[in-house]
């Protein structure tokens, strides 16, 4: 890259102020604005990585030289903020999901490549070492065939109930379980065809007043025979715990993110930590990559990313497992 993507960091809450501090040291792209209507958020934020505060949108399409927006703000508002950067010119980074109308996630995906812009969605874990190296494992034949996956995220407690409203984030099944789908598809090069799932008993009270719940589990049934499990709960209480298995016809690879991050593979031959697999910061060092691929995708790099239609796959597979919990089975 001849120079690093300059880039704008819209909503500086709990996910935004991350990915602003955690991207800004990279060599790969300058973070020389963040925004929020929460003004002073903004400016205690851009204080502390040398960036602009802004106050809204407009005030940052009137700073000269910004290539990207990313936005960290709540689902409901993405698409116009995609469709408002899309305009300018602007590449855009957009946290998950993209939205939670499948009709406008699609369309979305369609305006951008209409515009010749990179529209990124944030599944971050993509770009993080221990899935990085499951995927490359899986694709070099490491265990074989794939054949079963199961994919776990237990939350230590849960946010307000007024956050797992599943109008406003998509609830558990989606604000939680899109990250699990879309692994479970990308993973094994397989898509999701058909959903069974259970919702546990309530844990959190609170949340039968906004229709969610604190724990499901969801059987996805893929292309080839494949067969995905998801396991998610916001009541775990010891930590966030993320884990992924999966099970092949030459052996089993295990990605676990307590007490470190790291990929095992499993064969005849043993069980051994894959060299390059180990961080002490998953999330960290995947929200980082995560960007600096986006910013090699702009400089024109042909570089795998997911764009809108992986938002728009898990979406639909979360619209359906919530379905499936009170219906039975539903075909994708």
């Amino acid at each position: 890259m001849a120079a690093p993507l300059q880039l704008g960091v819209i909503g500086v809450g709990r996910m935004g102020a991350v990915h602003a501090r955690t991207i800004s040291p990279s060599p790969l792209v300058d973070v020389v604005a963040v925004a929020d209507t929460d003004t002073a958020a903004a400016a205690a934020v851009a204080g502390e990585i040398g960036a602009s505060p802004c106050g809204s949108t407009d005030h940052l399409l009137d700073i000269d030289g910004i290539d990207a927006w990313l936005i960290a703000t709540p689902t409901s508002t993405h698409p116009a903020l995609v469709r408002e950067a899309l305009a300018a010119g602007l590449h855009v980074l957009c946290e998950k999901p993209l939205s939670l109308d499948l009709a406008d996630s699609s369309s979305l995906g369609a305006e951008a490549s209409q515009a010749g812009r990179i529209l990124q969605i944030g599944f971050w874990r993509r770009f993080s070492p221990p899935w990085a190296t499951a995927k490359r494992l899986i694709d070099s034949g490491a265990i074989g065939r794939p054949l079963m996956v199961r994919l776990s995220q237990w939350d230590a407690d849960p946010p307000p109930a007024s956050f797992c409203d599943p109008k406003a984030s998509g609830g558990l099944a989606i604000d939680c379980g899109v990250h699990e789908f879309d692994l479970a598809e990308w993973i094994t090069g397989r898509e999701v065809e058909r959903v069974t799932s259970f919702t546990l008993p309530l844990v959190d009270q609170s949340l039968a007043e906004v229709g969610d719940v604190d724990n499901l589990v969801a059987v996805l049934e893929m292309g080839d025979g494949v067969v995905a499990t998801v396991d998610l709960s916001r009541n775990c209480r010891y930590d966030d715990d993320v884990r992924t298995e999966i099970l092949g016809e030459q052996g089993a690879i295990f990605v676990d993110l307590l007490p470190t991050g790291r990929t095992r593979l499993a064969t005849s031959s043993g069980i051994e930590v894959v060299a390059g697999s180990e961080t002490d910061d998953a999330f960290g060092v995947g929200i980082r990559t995560q960007a600096e691929a986006f910013a090699r995708a702009v400089a024109g790099e042909d570089i795998d990313i997911p764009l809108a239609v992986a938002s728009t796959r898990a979406v639909a597979t979360g619209l359906a497992i919530q379905q499936a919990a009170a219906t039975g089975p539903v075909v994708l």
